[in-house]
C-alpha cells in the first residue's frame, strides 16, 4: 500500500509488472539441467484456507516450481512443467517429502523411477506423538510424570542440569511404560547412524522389540514404520531430509507476514519464487 502511494500507481498495475518480471525470471533463470533430488512441501496461503505445493532443488536450495493445491495431481503438473522447461523427470532420483498419502501416491504414479525419502523431522514427529500419548495417559496416575512432557520430547543434550537430573531419576523406574517407550524412541533415533547395508535388518529388529514391549501407541507407530519402511529406510541411508524445504518455509512465513495473508494465489506464488531464488533483474 505504501509503495502504491509513493509511485502513484494502482495496486493492480504494480502486481501486473511484478508478475511480468517474475515470469521472465522463472523461465530464464531456473536451471533444471542438473536437477536430480527434489524436496516437496505444502504451505497454506492463509490459516485454514488454500494451499500451495512447493518443489525445491535439494542441491541448490532454490524454489523451482510452485503450484496451487496439495493433491497427488500436483506431481502430474510438476512433471509436465519439467518437460516444458528442459527438465528430465527420469533424472529425478529422490523426492523428499512428509508422509502425506496424497504426495506418496502422486510421486509413485508420476515419478515411478524416483525413490521416496521421508523427511526425518516428520518421521520423528510420529514417534514423539506416540511417546507423548503414553506419558499423558500414565501421568494421570503417576505424579512423577506430571509436567514432564519437555523431558521426553527434547534431546537429552539440550536439557539443563536440573532437567537432566530429573530425567535420570524417572528412568530408574523401569515399571513405567513411559520409560520403556522413551528407550524405544532413543533406539529408533540411533537407526540413522546404522551403516546403509544394515538399515533394513535394524529397522525390522526395532519393530520386533516394540511388539515385545507391547505398548499400544508405540505398536501403532511401529506398524506405520513397517508399512512405510522403504521411504523411512531411504531417509536413514541417504541422509536426505526436507531441511531445504523447511528453510524455504521460513521464507514463506516472511511472505505471509508481510502481506498479512494473500487472497490472490498468483501473488503468493510469485512472492515465493522471488524470495526463494536469487534472481537477477534488468529494467
Amino acid at each position: 500500500m505504501r509503495l502504491q502511494k509513493k509511485l502513484g500507481e494502482p495496486d493492480n498495475n504494480l502486481w501486473r509488472t511484478f508478475h511480468h518480471y517474475i515470469t521472465k525470471a522463472v523461465d530464464s533463470q531456473i536451471d533444471l539441467t542438473k536437477l536430480c533430488k527434489v524436496c516437496v512441501d505444502e504451505k497454506s496461503i492463509q490459516r485454514g484456507h488454500k494451499y500451495v505445493t512447493i518443489f525445491s532443488d535439494y542441491d541448490t536450495g532454490n524454489v523451482i516450481f510452485v503450484v496451487e493445491g496439495r493433491e497427488n495431481g500436483v506431481f502430474d503438473t510438476f512433471k509436465d512443467w519439467l518437460y516444458q522447461n528442459g527438465g528430465k523427470p527420469k533424472n529425478i532420483s529422490f523426492i523428499s517429502m512428509d508422509m502425506s498419502k496424497s504426495y506418496q501416491a502422486g510421486s509413485q504414479h508420476f515419478f515411478p523411477r524416483s525413490e521416496i525419502v521421508f523427511d526425518k523431522f516428520h518421521i520423528k514427529m510420529g514417534i514423539n506423538k506416540a511417546l507423548n500419548i503414553v506419558r499423558a495417559k500414565e501421568a494421570s496416575n503417576n505424579a512423577i510424570l506430571v509436567k514432564s512432557k519437555y523431558l521426553w520430547l527434547s534431546n537429552e543434550i539440550n536439557l539443563n542440569e536440573v532437567n537432566k537430573s530429573r530425567l535420570k531419576n524417572i528412568l530408574l523406574d523401569t515399571s513405567l511404560e513411559t520409560v520403556n517407550a522413551y528407550h524405544l524412541k532413543c533406539q529408533f533415533d540411533e537407526l540413522w547412524q546404522v551403516p546403509p547395508n544394515a538399515v533394513y535388518p535394524a529397522i525390522e529388529a526395532w519393530i520386533d522389540n516394540v511388539f515385545e514391549c507391547n505398548i499400544a501407541p508405540m505398536n501403532k507407530f511401529a506398524k506405520s514404520v513397517y508399512k512405510n519402511i522403504r521411504g523411512i529406510a531411504n531417509s536413514m541411508i541417504t541422509k536426505i531430509s526436507n531441511g531445504v524445504a523447511e528453510g524455504i518455509n521460513s521464507v514463506v512465513q516472511l511472505v505471509k507476514a508481510r502481506a498479512r495473508g494473500y487472497k490472490n494465489v498468483e501473488n503468493f506464488i510469485n512472492m515465493i519464487y522471488l524470495l526463494g531464488n536469487d534472481f537477477k533483474f534488468s529494467t
